[in-house]
């Protein structure tokens, strides 16, 4: 479906690293061209010839050419129904392929690329038009270098043309670009992700030549390519930018890639609304990273935009897979129901996990419809939020999965039979969370003595939550109190928390607000206690941090909190909103330093008799295995079913 041509031309040093990039991808019907352009250095042009690499052909040139010439001699050799042309010294996300080739199969677009991100000698990086026409491709290039195109159109443009010597460089990608926009092309850009890297370093393929200004530029390019840049050619480009040409049935060559390739493994894609900064995310990111480890096909789909400020947490689940899609970075929201059907059925979808995308729910009755096969699970970490959903989904709903024994008895309540619901009590690894040492550099930064009592909050900033709580809680803390106040995590209400810190006029170095981290272990394991004044709450993944890491609890007396916590021993719990009795705990607690020290010791303990992610992840395989492969939901977990019943 799809060759990927790479240049090289003096950078046999850096392309293993752009054809890894390519084999990497997500989409697995294509073939990669190492085009040796002629390299001034023979140790170089060996060692390219040399490489040997999966699906990668190695095309000598016999003398230096420039990067349009080898550019066009790979494409020459390429069998790829859709070209995608790469420097040497540049990478590729693992989805941008199949992203691309998605948006063309689908939609009808010509040439598709995406957003850059500068690596090397600098960060950042830009991003450009969504949907670039041939007005604006004649004032600007639009359009980066690795674009993926239909190779019918090269063809047809007579390939990419090099600029002349004399006459000054001019960008050959651009002036190819022009050329297939007057040829009526239509472009696409992704414009809410940066896939491409694009290296920032002291040498380029266009070194030693005079690049000319855009204003020449612009004029040169009009004038090569004057043959196609007719009257009417500029309009009609608008015209077709806005035209719909979606395929009659565009999975039937997206389906196709797959053919020759035999995967058993069992296929479950995760369906989240977001990725960031929470303990829902550190406990789904350990049990997809488990399922990986043991087979696995694992996918993971989003489906809310979010802002920056919130966090991204992509990178915990890389280790699991690289199939991750956030929908609403590069598609319009009314196309990505036709992208979840694409994955559901190129990728052979087993198991669809359901973790509180709205998304996924409303489109539950035609996916079970159209996929008759597939197998559905819910997982509630409370009693409200998405339970209006899955109620109006139960019938379509193979396996409710639980954390604690309010939500199972709360779905009991409300007409599910016991035998369709699983409660898996989460996990840690307790060798990876024990008790440490107070980070040094941590209470240095923060200007903080050893024998200060540190009180932190780390979590989401919403709502429920309460962390407003946590600030008011603060302040009612006498200031002769030897405490301060360390502030963690990110979320909605950053604004609100950032005034009501300013407002509460703490003294220096009495509270701390840092925002997101990019560690938070070290953080709380540095704090003598943890403090969680939530409204609402399921089984927070912080509190089982906390009190493996040997740090007690001060916690609201709400949803599965009285479970984990041991009142008087790992920690103590308080009716929600009364900020007195927290903040007389904490005075009491921080002139009792004997008392903290036996809870710090009680807290590890109650962890390793509860809390050890071995169980929890041996229960999620099982149950997810059972259902898979057709026996009932979790049938031999039985240990389960009677953890619900005592509730």
């Amino acid at each position: 479906m799809v060759s990927v041509v790479i240049p090289c031309f003096n950078y046999s040093h850096f392309v293993h690293e752009a054809v890894e990039s390519v084999l990497a991808q997500t989409f697995s019907d294509l073939e990669v061209l190492v085009v040796e352009g002629g390299s001034s250095s023979l140790d170089a042009r060996q060692r390219l010839a040399e490489l040997e690499l999966p699906k990668t052909r190695i095309l000598l040139q016999s003398e230096a050419h420039r990067a349009g010439a080898n550019r066009n001699f790979g494409i020459s050799q390429a069998r790829g129904k859709y070209v995608c042309c790469l420097d040497a010294d540049d990478i590729i996300e693992p989805t941008f392929i199949e992203k691309a080739v998605f948006l063309a199969e689908h939609y009808g677009y010509d040439v598709i690329s995406t957003a850059v991100a500068f690596f090397g000698n600098r960060s950042g990086g830009y991003g450009s038009n969504e949907r670039p026409v041939l007005k604006d491709m004649l004032l600007a290039n639009y359009v980066p270098t690795c674009a993926v195109f239909r190779r019918e159109l090269w063809e047809r443009a007579g390939g990419f043309r090099d600029s002349d010597r004399v006459t000054g460089h001019v960008h050959e990608d651009w002036l190819f670009w022009v050329r297939l926009g007057a040829l009526g092309a239509r472009f696409w850009n992704i414009v809410g992700e940066r896939l491409f890297h694009y290296r920032i370093h002291g040498a380029s393929l266009s070194n030693g030549q005079d690049v000319l200004s855009i204003e020449d530029q612009r004029e040169i390019i009009r004038e090569l390519n004057a043959d196609v840049l007719l009257p009417g050619v500029v309009e009609r480009s608008s015209e077709l930018a806005n035209q719909s040409r979606r395929h009659p049935e565009p999975l039937r060559n997206l389906s196709r890639f797959g053919r020759d390739l035999v995967d058993t493994r069992p296929t479950v894609l995760l369906a989240l609304p977001f990725l960031i900064i929470g303990g829902a995310e550190r406990l789904l990111s350990a049990i997809l990273t488990h399922l990986s480890a043991k087979g696995w096909r694992v996918i993971v789909v989003t489906t809310v935009p979010v802002r920056p400020e919130l966090g991204d947490t992509t990178d915990w689940f890389r280790e699991a897979t690289k199939e991750i899609y956030h929908l609403p970075r590069f598609l319009v929201q009314e196309r990505w129901s036709d992208f979840i059907h694409y994955i559901l059925r190129t990728k052979k979808v087993d198991l669809l996990w359901i973790a509180g995308s709205a998304v996924f729910y409303d489109m539950l009755s035609e996916i079970r419809t159209l996929y008759p096969d597939l197998r559905v699970v819910d997982l509630l970490f409370n009693a409200v939020g998405h339970t209006a959903n899955n109620r109006k989904n139960s019938h379509l709903i193979d396996c409710n999965i639980v954390e604690n024994r309010e939500v199972a008895g709360w779905l009991i309540e409300h007409g599910e039979t016991e035998s369709r619901i699983r409660m898996i009590e989460s996990g840690l690894d307790l060798v990876g969370f024990a008790p440490q040492a107070k980070d040094q550099e941590i209470l240095e930064r923060l200007g903080l003595s050893e024998g200060t009592v540190l009180i932190g909050f780390s979590g989401r900033w919403s709502q429920e939550k309460d962390p407003l709580g946590f600030v008011e809680i603060a302040r009612r803390v006498p200031p002769d109190v030897s405490v301060a106040f360390v502030m963690t995590g990110a979320g909605p209400m950053k604004k609100k928390i950032e005034a009501a810190v300013a407002d509460a006029g703490f003294p220096p170095g009495r509270f701390h607000l840092l925002g997101a981290v990019p560690e938070v272990k070290p953080y709380i394991a540095s704090y003598d206690l943890l403090c969680l004044p939530s409204r609402l709450d399921g089984r927070p993944v912080v509190v089982l941090e906390a009190l493996a890491l040997g740090v007690p609890v001060l916690a609201s007396n709400v949803g599965a909190l009285p479970e984990l916590i041991e009142e008087g021993n790992s920690g103590r719990l308080y009716e929600p909103g009364d900020y007195d009795a927290f903040a007389e705990g904490i005075v009491e607690l921080a002139k009792r330093p004997d008392e903290v020290q036996r809870m710090k010791q009680q807290a590890r303990a109650s962890a390793e008799r509860k809390f050890d992610a071995r169980s929890m992840l041996a229960q999620y395989e099982e149950i997810l295995s059972n259902i898979v492969f057709g026996q009932r939901a979790g049938g031999s977990s039985a240990d389960s079913a009677a953890r619900i019943a005592e509730g």
